[in-house]
């Protein structure tokens, strides 16, 4: 959805108009950023009222930015709707088949009072975060695609305080950083060489990487439909 179509979705639930703030950054290739905003109210009547809306970023093959408008409150019926938090997903693909994406969750937490050492708007209004995901890979569990290399996304710093009454107005940028060293997801699992990580095996007799011996013994892996022993470079 484009900023346009973002925009006018967003005034469909103003209700003749709202305290916005607006969220914005960077993202890497092949990433993407969707961002629920959660509302509620404390008027009586209207105690059990809730709402949310959505807005997502594309997932553009070259590095792009994204850009959201959010209420941080608004009417509707006779009910006045705060903003209660905010949960961002972050969303990585590593690959061309269906399954070969996945996404870390962060989020905004809406506060009274800023936590000491928590960072707040400067004069201008604006408050700028770098956060940063990197890829953690491994043998994966699922059956269809046993020794397939798949992986998952771990982001840091992809969240932030913020206060409800100081908010409208203000602009919010967490930049999207991806980490070009890559991980395993469990330490002790494969073994770092000079030609890349090798995943080690003959402990359990499993067909997945495992905590690795003295002197360590590896395995081979698929990845994109290739036998590899080594990776990311796959042959050494």
């Amino acid at each position: 959805m484009g900023d346009a179509a973002k925009e006018g979705a967003l005034s469909l639930v103003s209700f003749g108009g709202a305290d916005t703030f607006t969220l914005r950054g960077t993202l890497p290739a092949n990433f993407k950023i969707k961002a629920q905003a959660y509302y509620g109210s404390e008027d009586g009547a209207c105690s059990a009222r809730g709402d949310a809306n959505s807005y997502e970023s594309s997932q553009d093959k070259t590095p792009h930015n994204y850009k959201f408008k959010i209420p941080v409150s608004y009417h509707k019926g006779l009910c006045t709707l705060k903003l209660a938090r905010v949960a961002l997903y972050t969303t990585g693909r590593y690959g061309e088949k269906d399954w070969q994406q996945t996404y870390d969750n962060g989020g905004l937490k809406v506060v009274d009072k800023l936590p000491a050492k928590a960072p707040g708007f400067n004069v201008q209004g604006e408050l700028v975060k770098e956060a940063q995901c990197t890829w953690w890979f491994q043998m994966t569990k699922a059956k269809s695609r046993q020794g397939e290399i798949s992986k998952l996304l771990d982001c840091k710093g992809d969240g932030a305080y913020v206060v409800t009454e100081s908010l409208p107005g203000k602009i919010l940028t967490i930049n999207i950083n991806e980490n070009p060293e890559e991980e395993p997801y469990r330490d002790s699992y494969w073994v770092k060489t000079e030609n890349g990580w090798k995943p080690c095996t003959g402990r359990w007799g499993t067909d997945y990487e495992e905590l690795c011996t003295s002197p360590p013994k590896f395995r081979t892996f698929r990845m994109n439909d290739q036998e590899c022993s080594v990776y990311p470079n796959c042959k050494e």
